[in-house]
Order: C-alpha cells, then structure tokens, then sequence
C-alpha cells in the first residue's frame, strides 16, 4: 500500500512530510485527516510548538506510546534545541517511518536512534481506535 508513496519529490504544501500523510490517509484509508494552516515553506518549522500539535490533535486523535504504536500512526519528532515540532512521519510496523524529508524524495527509513530520541508524541486518528 505504501509503495506507491515513495520516490515522490519533496515540495511544500503538495508533497511535504505533512501532505505525505494526509495524501496516504485520503487515498488509502478514506479518512480525511484535517491539518492546522501552515505556511508551505521552511517557515512552517517555526510555526508549531508541542502544545499547538498536541491541541490539533486532541480534536480528531488519540495519542499512544511507541510500543503500542500500530501502521500508519502519525509521528511528530520535534527539535532536540527546542519545544518546537519539525518533522511528521508515518509509523510502520515493527519499526520503521514513511517520510519526506526537504530536498529528498519520500521514502521507508528504520526508526533509528535518531528519530527515537526526536519523537513528540504519536497519535492514532479516531477512526482507527
């Protein structure tokens, strides 16, 4: 179901780690997965703080741990220098992500370290509890 998300080129408000996932869980599962406004450019990384995500969230998610995390969850990572949310990715069982990364292409990538220690918060849409 993923594979035909990969390889697309990055591009802010089309294709962005953001519309990655509202694109997959438009298509894929039929759920629309309302976004907060954002502007679609690298400004957006200054726009949302936990709490912000953790309200926008509250109004159609729930959240969960990593180790009850189930495919297609929402991942936020949030900045190690502040309280700031930069990137969001798709949980995939056991232990990987789909993301889209600025200047990349989409793509499968193992939840590493590195993206563990970054991790905000996972939430699971309402209509998959």
């Amino acid at each position: 179901m993923v594979q035909k998300y990969l390889g697309l080129k990055h591009e802010y408000g089309v294709v962005d780690c953001i519309e990655l996932i509202r694109l997959f869980y438009k298509n894929e599962l039929n759920i629309e997965f309302p976004l907060p406004p954002y502007p679609y450019s690298r400004a957006w990384l200054k726009h949302f703080s936990t709490e912000h995500i953790d309200r926008w969230a509250s109004t159609c998610a729930l959240k969960v741990k990593l180790t009850d995390a189930e495919n297609y969850d929402v991942i936020a990572f949030k900045s190690l220098n502040s309280n700031l949310v930069i990137h969001f990715g798709l949980f995939l069982k056991p232990t990987q992500i789909l993301h889209i990364e600025e200047r990349g292409v989409s793509r499968i990538e193992t939840l590493s370290d590195y993206w563990i220690k970054r991790i905000c918060a996972i939430y699971r849409h309402e209509s998959m509890v």
